[in-house]
């Protein structure tokens, strides 16, 4: 299903999130989680809550997995985080069907294709490497942002719109959670989720809250609008 206007945008630039969006890393990550805290000797958590907070950070999810009494360490259980994501859960990482078709498509018509996630750049790197699409013309992590209150998505969409030189109006930022939308909405340019992610599945309802300008059914339908 999709939402959209009478008149489709001529897209220039589209900055896209990469998991959940482009391939499957939510048990991935919950994986990843799950067995930090299990390495620090923390009783077993609840993943439910994790969704809730899906598209904002890494640190937030564990903190919602993390069991009361024991959300104080957050700190040492989100850096056994990241000596354990993504090479000890890529066998969990796929990306989702005619995804890579869908960028080869986009690119030879020309679109720019910028990836901007909320994952390390090191991690992001050794996601893409799985895939055979190569031809990103930016790859960049949000974490590189400077911003208040977890607007540094919206940040780097801006920063890639003025690096491009192209106009918001035509540029088009693709996540899969109601943080996506509200940081592509601060950025002002065009929103889009797909519903290939956990909290799509979960809570779409968060996500139709937010009103994006469109809503796919997955990456490849995004090629309807530009």
């Amino acid at each position: 299903m999709t939402q959209h206007s009478d008149t489709k945008p001529k897209i220039d630039l589209i900055v896209t999130d990469l998991g959940g969006t482009l391939v499957k890393t939510d048990d991935a990550i919950i994986a990843a989680v799950r067995r930090a805290a299990e390495d620090l000797g923390i009783p077993e958590g609840c993943s439910d809550p994790v969704y809730d907070v899906f598209g904002t950070s890494i640190w937030q999810y564990i903190h919602a997995y993390l069991p009361e009494g024991y959300k104080d360490r957050t700190d040492a259980c989100h850096e056994r985080f990241w000596q354990l994501f993504p090479s000890q859960v890529l066998h969990w990482i796929q990306p989702f069907a005619g995804v890579e078709e869908a960028l080869t498509d986009l690119n030879a018509r020309g679109v720019h294709l910028a990836m901007l996630s909320g994952l390390r750049i090191e991690s992001i790197h050794a996601i893409l490497a799985t895939l055979s699409f190569r031809r990103w013309d930016a790859i960049r992590s949000s974490m590189i942002y400077n911003a208040h209150a977890g607007d540094s998505r919206a940040a780097g969409i801006m920063a890639l719109v003025q690096d491009f030189g192209v106009s918001p109006s035509r540029t088009i930022y693709i996540g899969d959670t109601d943080h996506d939308v509200r940081q592509a909405k601060k950025a002002g340019v065009i929103s889009a989720v797909v519903q290939t992610g956990g909290q799509a599945q979960k809570h779409l309802d968060k996500i139709q809250a937010q009103n994006p300008d469109h809503l796919f059914s997955s990456f490849p339908n995004l090629r309807e609008v530009i």
